[in-house]
């Protein structure tokens, strides 16, 4: 039995065998979706605690106004340079604001992970570069884009002034291919447009495919992020188990809040 998370893409077009891959339903299945838009993931190391730099355990979802299908689109549709000059969304957390014990080992000091999309295309050129080492464009490219977010960090939190960026850099979608092998940077699997989520699709691909004893688990199968893929691996593992593990995990939670509820009263 082999239980696949590599992403349906991954999984069909690269590890299996060129006489398997040609099956209808395979083909069918990848007919049915396109790759996800590219991740664009900056990392912001900063002097200053959480209180003194306005940070909370929060996350953020920022949006330059509120049409967002408009606002999207636009964006992904820009030339490279263009787009590099004004990122229109963007999401926000502080790590080290949601860290406990963070103070205690690295006194004075925070972190921001920011989130965005970038077209594979806009890197594309850099992908057979040597990473860390792509050329002096490409570097030029991508700190543009990490000035661009870093205008709209600094807007939303005042306190975070650029005397206190003690450390940044980015992974773009040709990264993402580098290190966790998504085939066109993307970093939550298939594409989530309205496609998507049609009753066709989600009778068609579920865990099982079409052969047998090979599995697909998490995002793809379900839905995109932490959650998603968790609810994936529920829904996997409940096909192999023959049982409802999403079930399971309700009654364990009941189960659990019952017995910490009645440790309380005792």
């Amino acid at each position: 039995m082999v239980i696949s998370d590599a992403g349906i893409f991954n999984t069909y077009e690269k590890l299996l065998p060129k006489e398997l891959q040609a099956m209808p339903d395979i083909q069918k299945q990848l007919s049915m979706v396109k790759h996800g838009e590219g991740g664009l993931s900056i990392f912001v190391g900063l002097n200053g605690t959480k209180e003194e730099l306005g940070l909370k355990a929060n996350n953020y979802w920022i949006f330059a106004e509120n049409n967002f299908d408009e606002l999207v689109e636009k964006y992904m549709n820009e030339e490279r340079e263009k787009a590099s000059k004004k990122i229109p969304l963007l999401f926000v957390a502080s790590p080290s604001a949601k860290d406990p014990s963070w103070e205690e080992r690295s006194p004075g000091k925070s972190t921001l992970s920011l989130v965005s999309f970038a077209k594979y295309s806009w890197f594309e050129e850099w992908k057979d570069g040597k990473v860390t080492n792509r050329g002096a464009d490409y570097k030029e490219l991508k700190q543009a884009f990490i000035n661009s977010a870093l205008d709209v960090v600094m807007d939303v939190f005042p306190k975070i002034t650029r005397d206190k960026i003690e450390y940044v850099d980015a992974g773009t979608p040709i990264t993402n291919t580098h290190y966790i092998g998504a085939p066109k940077g993307e970093i939550y699997g298939v594409d989530h447009g309205i496609a998507r989520f049609s009753p066709e699709l989600n009778a068609t691909i579920r865990p099982q495919t079409p052969l047998k004893n090979l599995y697909l688990t998490g995002q793809d199968v379900f839905l995109c992020g932490f959650a998603g893929a968790l609810a994936g691996a529920l829904t996997c593992g409940s096909v192999i188990l023959n049982r409802n593990l999403h079930l399971d995990t309700i009654a364990l939670a009941k189960r659990t809040k019952y017995v910490n509820n009645k440790l309380k009263d005792e």
